[in-house]
């Protein structure tokens, strides 16, 4: 499902998984094509367990930390999308830096973000379409994937369906 490498995460996408202690799903199926953009370390690091489980994905290698130089067209678009209000500050570094490079966007704020994935050309994948394809490489079984939903709801994760189920019809997927 990953079409464009990398796979550029916000913060509720990224702690979708690292609340649920399962962020072993997403390096077995992007190994090595996660950006962990700055602003987003920052967010999660809020969270020290959280930032425990993320910091041992960045020192495997995993993930790829990336830093905004300050003068770059990524910061100066990242302060645009910072001052209309509308975006977090994860959601707007990502938006940033896809504008700017190669990759697919990794966020749950479907409302927020949808539309700049569609003027910028740019792949959107969320909690459930990685679910879809752990589900599909057999890395976990449907049940599994109903109890992460579940799980992730229960922290407050923002999906866009109450069950992982209806997820899969009403994005209309085949699994």
């Amino acid at each position: 499902m990953l079409v464009e490498p990398p796979l550029v995460v916000d913060t509720d996408f990224l702690s979708s998984f690292a609340w649920v202690d399962r962020l072993d799903i997403l390096e077995t199926l992007y190994l090595k094509k996660i950006v962990l953009l700055e602003e987003v370390a920052i967010e999660i690091g809020r969270v020290p367990h959280l930032w425990t489980r993320v910091e041992i994905c960045v020192s495997k290698g995993t993930m790829i930390r990336v830093e905004m130089s300050v003068d770059s067209p990524e910061a100066l678009d990242l302060a645009k999308y910072l001052e209309d209000g509308k975006y977090g500050r994860g959601e707007a570094a990502c938006m940033a830096y896809l504008k700017h490079n190669s990759g697919t966007l990794g966020s749950n704020n479907l409302a927020d973000v949808t539309q700049f994935c569609q003027d910028n050309n740019k792949r959107l994948l969320c909690t459930g379409h990685c679910l879809c394809q752990a589900l599909i490489s057999k890395l976990v079984s449907f049940n599994e994937c109903e109890s992460l939903w579940q799980q992730m709801l229960k922290k407050r994760r923002k999906l866009p369906t109450s069950t992982f189920k209806k997820f899969i019809t009403d994005f209309g997927i085949e699994i």
